[in-house]
């Protein structure tokens, strides 16, 4: 604060008055309103640190203190470059490593594909009471799969579930029987089935299940008694 700050000086009473909070902002009032012109624009300064810009000369023509910044020209200033710069290390190239991803992809879908294939070819009708599958690793895979989404979606035991896939088009349907087995035969040995009749269809064409009254497959009704054509759902006894 200068000399004319200081004749504006606070009274005897200021002196116990805090730095801070309401009372200061109180007192500093009490200042401007005593104070002149010049000597409230040298108060309010001190107070809020509001001086004027410093400008900091360089090469050619000093610029004078009292220039704004607005009008002052521009400073030359070369960027600074390091002593010792690292080399920018180049971008790995994975053109190969996407390549072989995307044949593996290719490859595996063409052999879950034709392992769908496969499964459809040996459920187009329902299994029986023996029936022994004799299924590639690729095709047991897949009939596992789809038979582990079936069983998961509902209970086998209160009517046929189901379960598809649309890029494989398959869908496996199950239905409870009492007397019927299956056998999985694969190259890590037998899994059998009990009590699971099991059919593939392709996946737009599985909306029938196995036991519902269908006419191109008559045989399969299981709403009658076998060897009993007119104990059907449609022909109650």
């Amino acid at each position: 604060m200068n000399d004319s700050a200081s004749k504006a000086a606070p009274a005897p009473d200021d002196a116990s008055v805090p730095r801070h909070g309401r009372a200061s902002l109180l007192r500093l009032a009490r200042w401007f309103e005593a104070a002149e012109p010049e000597t409230a624009h040298a108060i309010h300064t001190a107070a809020f640190a509001t001086y004027r810009a410093r400008h900091l000369s360089g090469q050619g023509a000093a610029t004078v203190a009292t220039t704004s910044w607005w009008n002052a020209p521009l400073a030359d200033t070369a960027a600074a470059k390091l002593a010792v710069a690292s080399p920018v290390a180049p971008v790995p190239d994975h053109t190969e490593q996407r390549a072989r991803l995307r044949d593996a992809a290719e490859s595996s879908a063409h052999w879950r594909r034709s392992a769908a294939r496969e499964v459809r070819r040996l459920l187009t009708e329902p299994t029986r009471d023996d029936s022994r599958l004799h299924l590639t690793p690729a095709a047991l895979g897949v009939l596992m799969d789809l038979l582990t989404a079936a069983l998961g979606s509902g209970d086998a035991a209160r009517g046929a579930v189901s379960a598809g896939d649309l890029e494989l088009d398959i869908r496996l349907q199950v239905t409870r029987a009492p007397t019927a087995s299956v056998v999985l035969s694969g190259a890590g040995g037998d899994l059998t089935i009990d009590g699971l009749r099991l059919q593939a269809t392709s996946y737009v064409d599985g909306t029938a299940v196995p036991g519902d009254s269908d006419a191109s497959h008559p045989r399969h009704n299981t709403g009658g008694r076998a060897g009993d054509p007119d104990a059907s759902p449609d022909h109650p006894e």
